[in-house]
Parts: C-alpha cells; sequence; structure tokens
C-alpha cells in the first residue's frame, strides 16, 4: 500500500507536467539561493575569523588587566600587565596545554616614526618574532585569508629573529614617508628610522630601528598608522617589562566559549584582576563582531524573500491540485481513506517535487560555484584595504542542511493546505465542481 501511494504521488506529479515544472523550478532556484548565500557566509566568517585571529593577532582568548580597553592607552603603567603576572598567566596556561597550540604577547602604543625628513604618527603592536612567524604562516589564514594581506613573495617572517631591530609598516606609511612601495632594497642610511613615544613615566623616549617588511592590517581605516615592531623593541621604548595583553591561541575554534568561561573562573579563583575576551567579543573585536552582525541581517533577509517565495509557490501548486481533484478526494473519502491519508498523497507529490528539485539545485550550485571560484572575480568590501577574491564556499554540512531545511519547508506548507481543504464534508466534495 506504502508503495502504491508512492507511485501514484509520482504519476500525479506528470498529470500538469507544466504546473509541476514550473514549482519545482522555484524549489531549485531557491535551494540554489540558500546553498550560494551560506556559501559566501562561509568563507566571510572563516576569513574574517582567520584575519583577526592570526593576522591581526586578536588571538581565540586574550587576556587584559582589568577595566584595560577603556583605560589602557591614557593609564598603561597601570593598566600593562606586568612580569610576575605575565608568570602567573604562563603557570595557569600550561595546564591546559592540550587545548592551546601556543599563546602570544603583544603590547601596543603610539608616537611618531621619524626617516630625518618627515614624521608621521603610528599606533604600534609589539609581538614576540617567533609567534609572529607562526600566526603568519598558520594553515587558517593561508587558507581562508591569504589575500586579506599584503603577502610580497620573498617576504620572509623569521627576518624579525633574525635582526631585532627590525619593523614592519604598511604601504601607506612609507607613501606618507616619501619612501618606495618596496623597501627591500632601501640603502642602509635611508633604512634607519627613528621611532619617539612617551614612556609610561611620561618621559619622552626614542630608539632606533629598520625599516624591513610591509604589511597590511586589512582595514583601510588603519592603514596611515600601523606599525609593527618585537615586542622587546617596544618595551625599550615605553620603559616597560610588561604586556597590554596576552593572546592564547587555540587548537580547535569550537573550544573558545567553554575554554573564556573556564579560564576566567580560574583568573577570579586566583585574585588577578584580569579580564578574558573571545574573538566574537565586541568590546575586544568590534570589526569581526560587526561585519558578521550586518551579513547576518543581509542574509536573513533574503533567506524569507526566498522561502516566501517557495512557500506562495506550493501553496499554489497545491491548492491548484486540489480544485481540480475534489471528487477523486471525495472518491478516496468515501471508500475509507482518512483526511490524514488523503492529505499525505499531497505530501508526497510535493516531496518528491521538492527531493527532485533539491537535487538539480545541488548540481547547478556546484557548476554555479565552481565557475565563480574559477573566474577570480576581485571586490572591495566595505573597510577592507584593497580587493579580495570572490569565493563561495560548498561543504558537505550547508549543502545537507539547506537540502532538509527545503524538503521539510515544502512538505510543511503542503500539508497544512491539503489538511484544511480535506477537513470538507464527503458530501461536498463529491459534489463540489471545482469552481
Amino acid at each position: 500500500m506504502e508503495s502504491l501511494s508512492w507511485k501514484l504521488a509520482f504519476r500525479n506529479l506528470l498529470r500538469n507536467k507544466r504546473r509541476s515544472l514550473a514549482t519545482g523550478i522555484a524549489i531549485l532556484t531557491g535551494y540554489i539561493g540558500l546553498v550560494l548565500l551560506g556559501a559566501y557566509l562561509v568563507r566571510a566568517q572563516s576569513g574574517l575569523r582567520a584575519a583577526s585571529v592570526y593576522l591581526n593577532h586578536k588571538g581565540h582568548i586574550a587576556i587584559v588587566k582589568k577595566d584595560s580597553l577603556t583605560s589602557y592607552f591614557s593609564k598603561p603603567k597601570k593598566y600593562v600587565i606586568n612580569g610576575e603576572e605575565i608568570v602567573k598567566l604562563d603557570d595557569i596556561l600550561k595546564a591546559h596545554a592540550d587545548q592551546i597550540e601556543f599563546t602570544g604577547k603583544y603590547l601596543t602604543g603610539t608616537g611618531l616614526i621619524s626617516n630625518g625628513h618627515k614624521s608621521v604618527p603610528f599606533i604600534a603592536l609589539g609581538f614576540e618574532p617567533e609567534v609572529y612567524q607562526k600566526t603568519n604562516m598558520h594553515p587558517e589564514p593561508l587558507k581562508w585569508a591569504s589575500d586579506w594581506v599584503l603577502r610580497k613573495e620573498g617576504d620572509k617572517f623569521d627576518d624579525f629573529i633574525k635582526n631585532p631591530l627590525q619593523i614592519s609598516i604598511t604601504h601607506r606609511m612609507a607613501e606618507l614617508l616619501g619612501l618606495p612601495q618596496d623597501l627591500s632594497n632601501l640603502p642602509e642610511n635611508v633604512r634607519t628610522v627613528q621611532l619617539a613615544g612617551k614612556s609610561f613615566y611620561n618621559d619622552l623616549n626614542a630608539v632606533n630601528a629598520d625599516l624591513g617588511t610591509v604589511h597590511t592590517t586589512g582595514l583601510s581605516l588603519a592603514e596611515d598608522t600601523s606599525l609593527r615592531a618585537p615586542l622587546a623593541l617596544l618595551q625599550q621604548l615605553y620603559s616597560t617589562d610588561g604586556i597590554e595583553y596576552m593572546a592564547v591561541f587555540l587548537k580547535h575554534v569550537g573550544d573558545t566559549s567553554s575554554f573564556k568561561k573556564m579560564l576566567q573562573k580560574e583568573l577570579d579563583a586566583q585574585g588577578l584582576p584580569m579580564e578574558v575576551y573571545a574573538y566574537n567579543d565586541e568590546a575586544w573585536n568590534s570589526y569581526f563582531v560587526g561585519s558578521m552582525g550586518f551579513l547576518y541581517v543581509m542574509i536573513t533577509f533574503f533567506i524569507f524573500l526566498i522561502c516566501g517565495a517557495i512557500i506562495l509557490s506550493i501553496v499554489n501548486s497545491t491548492t491548484m491540485g486540489l480544485l481540480e481533484r475534489l471528487k477523486e478526494i471525495g472518491t478516496l473519502r468515501a471508500i475509507g481513506f482518512t483526511p490524514g491519508k488523503v492529505s499525505s498523497l499531497f505530501v508526497q507529490e510535493v516531496f518528491l517535487l521538492g527531493s527532485l528539485g533539491v537535487g538539480a539545485g545541488l548540481i547547478c550550485s556546484l557548476i554555479i560555484a565552481s565557475a565563480v571560484n574559477s573566474a577570480n572575480i576581485q571586490f572591495s568590501p566595505p573597510g577592507t584595504q584593497g580587493s579580495i577574491q570572490f569565493l563561495l564556499i560548498l561543504n558537505v554540512g550547508l549543502c545537507l542542511g539547506a537540502a532538509l531545511f527545503l524538503i521539510a519547508l515544502t512538505t510543511i506548507s503542503a500539508a497544512i493546505v491539503s489538511y484544511i481543504k480535506n477537513k470538507s464534508k464527503i458530501i461536498e466534495l463529491l459534489a463540489d465542481t471545482g469552481a
């Protein structure tokens, strides 16, 4: 009986091929839209996360002094993490080595960079050279964000290990200093610059540095002022042995939320005045949160439109089919079929149609994504520096999830419409002309 109902449902699809084709196309295009929107979201989220965590050195987890995010630059001496506290943090983190890939210590500050002819203000990020090499050569940014930063062929991130005075500036800062875009062939006398700034003891201080590689933050707003230097060099400039924050790079990004809560509890238990932030906390990484929030709103709006169009198409198709077959429905009811059983025949029709539409949509989605990725389309997202490749990243979970969602949406819509109509009395169904 069950196999007969499926055969009957398939034959009913062929009774009105034009309507079935139109409804199937609506499901097909809806599936393509859902999958491609999801594919872009996967690429955008993965790229933004890799750029934030590794290339902009936010880490999956960041540990800062309490109230440091609002008061560090006005009172850096008070909110810096000192040497004794660094040792305590290291001891705490060592107990979780199974979850941590590596950690990094960072210091930020402001000042002026001068080459003897021009002076330009900077916002510096001090890093451990070994960690800088690990983050830039990590598989995640190489996979997801290789074009979010300038990666000139031949740039060597281990140069900071070889030369403790080497710093990195952006192309925009080089332009402001009157220097060429390529800093690798600068004469020795031009390569040397001076960094000046106010120490944490409010004294004016200066150190010599050597221009080396160039970088980009990926953010147009920061290109005029971004400077990166070894941690020891900035500590010398600001007369401190402390750091602003410690970044924790986890082995699995899925552990971020639980690790953050656990670490905050341990810090509170030991009486350390520290706060823990994740890469997706707005207070710590507002660009990531803001960008993803915009994408979520935009994609939700388009999903609403797609689902609305599909529901209307299914309701129209099911209603027309019901009106054409009212006497058939009445006959089935008269010989003992329940309203639910009759409704299931229409649901089976829509299920088959939805499955066929989703299957064809999957093939089309794979073709479209492959064509778009091969075309190497470049675009400039708002707020970013330079252009990146427009990519559509499909995965099994995305395709399967969209398929299940769409098939469920179509079958539920058909079930509701058919059940309401099938509740009519048998005599009314047999007497109905379908008008």
